[in-house]
């Protein structure tokens, strides 16, 4: 009985996720096979680069940033409180190009997280009639920003999410990574995001195009100051001060190497340990580990009816996992094994919630928060 619970359970769960990434497929287009004509002008643009220790893929980013054709573009590049050469390279980049500003911040003001302060500095700044947070490793083709602001002005958009291309090192890597990716487009529900009826949002740290007149309608980046996870509170924030929203896939426009190594992977979770409380993440984790592998129950189970279901339910995942990997370009070949994505994902989770535990808060950016604020400054569920 059991070995069939847990097959029928991961069986559906894959006929699920299948159904719903369809839709999340049909629902956001590629910004290359945008094709909207240019507006009678071209608003002028802010790229607002919170930056620290990025010194290994600073300069490559910059360059594909700084060789974009926008017509109207302006730059301001955050230094937060960098310990390696991003500084440098900043201050080294800015006596070259007119477009750019450097902010260099030195200290953190107590009650709030980095990566908020630096946007929130960088827009202090910024003169655009748009303003883009996007990180700093992010790359961009020539001609996208062209793309995705006619398409904006043409839907008269407040707010324009494009997911990232992701590029990462390591099978292991991939599959933790594109088993994350598929869950969040799923779980934001992201086909219903343009519609302004429902209340699905999403926002992504390597491209929030912003309104600026939007932005002046909602409380601003302070209300966020406390928020683990910034780029989605950003869209909440927008969807509910009236912003229309869209999400647009940024394959073969915009694109970044996510993580360099499994290790930088797990580290990086570690700033979510304290946003959920212990049991709930622990067990959390532990059923979406079930649901993802549950069916390899029936697979080995020797019995012809529930082996032929356990082998159906990996064909699924794995085509789905397949043509989801070409839709938003990640590599395939990880497709057949992807369900063990969830593992290292499970374990980093789990390992963030252990440390949050231990240590009564979490460090991020090289500051140590604790438990009880990042709670109170939490805006997403609220």
């Amino acid at each position: 009985m059991l070995l069939f619970l847990l097959t029928a359970a991961s069986a559906l769960y894959a006929l699920t996720m299948t159904v719903l990434l369809v839709r999340v497929m049909r629902a956001v287009p590629q910004v290359q096979r945008l094709n909207v004509p240019p507006p009678a002008r071209w608003p002028r643009v802010s790229l607002v680069m919170p930056a620290r220790d990025e010194e290994r893929t600073l300069e490559s980013a910059m360059r594909s940033k700084l060789g974009n054709t926008y017509p109207e573009l302006e730059l301001v590049l955050v230094d937060d409180r960098s310990t390696d050469s991003t500084g440098a390279l900043a201050d080294h980049f800015v006596r070259t190009e007119p477009r750019l500003q450097v902010v260099h911040v030195e200290h953190l003001p107590e009650g709030w997280l980095g990566k908020v302060h630096a946007m929130h500095r960088g827009l202090e700044r910024a003169s655009g009639e748009w303003v883009l947070f996007s990180d700093a490793d992010v790359h961009l083709a020539p001609g996208t920003l062209e793309k995705i602001i006619a398409h904006a002005e043409h839907e008269g958009l407040g707010h324009v999410t494009v997911l990232p291309e992701i590029t990462s090192s390591g099978v292991v890597l991939q599959m933790a990574l594109v088993s994350m990716f598929r869950l969040l487009c799923v779980s934001v529900r992201m086909w219903a995001v343009s519609d302004p009826r429902s209340s699905a949002t999403m926002g992504a740290g390597a491209f929030n195009l912003v309104r600026r007149s939007a932005l002046e309608r909602t409380p601003g980046l302070e209300w966020l100051k406390m928020e683990i996870v910034d780029d989605v509170a950003l869209g909440m924030m927008l969807k509910r001060s009236g912003a229309k929203q869209a999400v647009l896939n940024g394959r073969g426009g915009v694109s970044l190497e996510f993580y360099p190594s499994l290790g930088a992977f797990t580290r990086a979770l570690e700033k979510g340990g304290a946003s959920f409380p212990f049991l709930a993440l622990v067990l959390g984790n532990v059923l979406l580990t079930v649901l993802e592998c549950g069916f390899l129950a029936g697979v080995f189970s020797g019995r012809p009816a529930l082996v032929l279901l356990g082998v159906g339910t990996w064909a699924l995942g794995a085509g789905t996992t397949w043509a989801f990997s070409t839709w938003a370009g990640f590599p395939r070949s990880p497709a057949p094994l992807a369900f063990l994505g969830v593992l290292p994902a499970a374990w980093a989770s789990i390992r963030s919630a252990v440390l949050a535990l231990v240590r009564g808060g979490v460090v991020w950016r090289g500051t140590f928060y604790p438990t009880s604020a990042v709670r109170a400054g939490q805006r997403m569920g609220r």
